[in-house]
């Protein structure tokens, strides 16, 4: 059985997931997102330098969850394997960073982070001077053993000043919404209020709550209340009479 230092080593050098560059000032990481699985343990993640000099960079790996008003929550991960964790490349040089792990997969989708960073530079060291340093992340997910997807909104309070509601992941992988918008429509059918809100992962088990203030003449001519969320498999939504009252 190959421990996963050695699954790191057997993964070919020239091999590379395809997907566009995360571009950070002059680190370009690619891929921009990692998937692990039963079939693929390991990966390979290209990190190039496109600064004019020598750069030195430092490779972190975090256990991420996050928060219902979408904060991410961050810690150091013992079971996700990068090498080399120090990387330094010449100006256009790129070189591959290996991410593995041996854990076996769970009821829900694992997720981590890992952050390529570059260090200060001697040359530039001035105690009257700071030093800007690029951070760049990169999310890394591994399969669970059996992969379901389902979202669910929930709308949570009206109060005539304004709408909480949540998006809730009820599956065992992530959802990524592409969009989530709030309408309030008068008896006529003319909206009176809409809102695009911000839409970002939405990890497996866990929910994105929003809370919308809603102006008090769009309060007055609204009837009803739409919540609609865009996944990649498809819309759903969320309806409720008497936009700004009632539970």
């Amino acid at each position: 059985m190959l421990t996963l230092p050695r699954l790191l080593r057997a993964i070919p050098a020239a091999l590379l997931l395809a997907s566009s560059p995360a571009l950070a000032g002059e680190i370009e990481v690619a891929p921009i997102l990692v998937e692990l699985g039963s079939g693929a343990r390991t990966a390979i993640v290209s990190v190039r330098n496109g600064s004019a000099a020598t750069m030195r960079y430092q490779v972190r790996a975090f256990e991420w969850d996050q928060t219902p008003d979408g904060q991410m929550v961050l810690a150091p991960a013992a079971d996700l394997v990068l090498f080399p964790p120090l990387l330094e490349l010449q100006p256009g040089e790129a070189r591959n960073l290996r991410v593995g792990t041996s854990v076996a997969a769970a009821e829900r989708e694992r997720s981590w982070r890992i952050f390529v960073e570059e260090m200060p530079r001697a040359d530039q060291a001035d105690a009257n001077r700071v030093q800007v340093l690029t951070r760049v992340g990169v999310p890394v997910f591994l399969a669970p053993a059996k992969k379901t997807s389902r979202g669910e909104l929930a709308l949570l309070e009206r109060n005539g000043k304004r709408v909480r509601f949540a998006l809730r992941n009820r599956g065992t992988v992530r959802l990524r919404p592409l969009a989530v918008r709030l309408t309030l429509v008068a008896a006529d059918g003319a909206i009176v209020f809409e809102r695009a809100l911000d839409a970002w992962y939405v990890l497996a088990g866990g929910e994105r709550l929003h809370e919308v203030e809603v102006p008090a003449d769009a309060c007055a001519r609204a009837a009803e209340v739409v919540v609609v969320a865009t996944l990649e498999a498809g819309k759903i939504e969320a309806r409720a009479a008497g936009a700004c009252g009632g539970p």
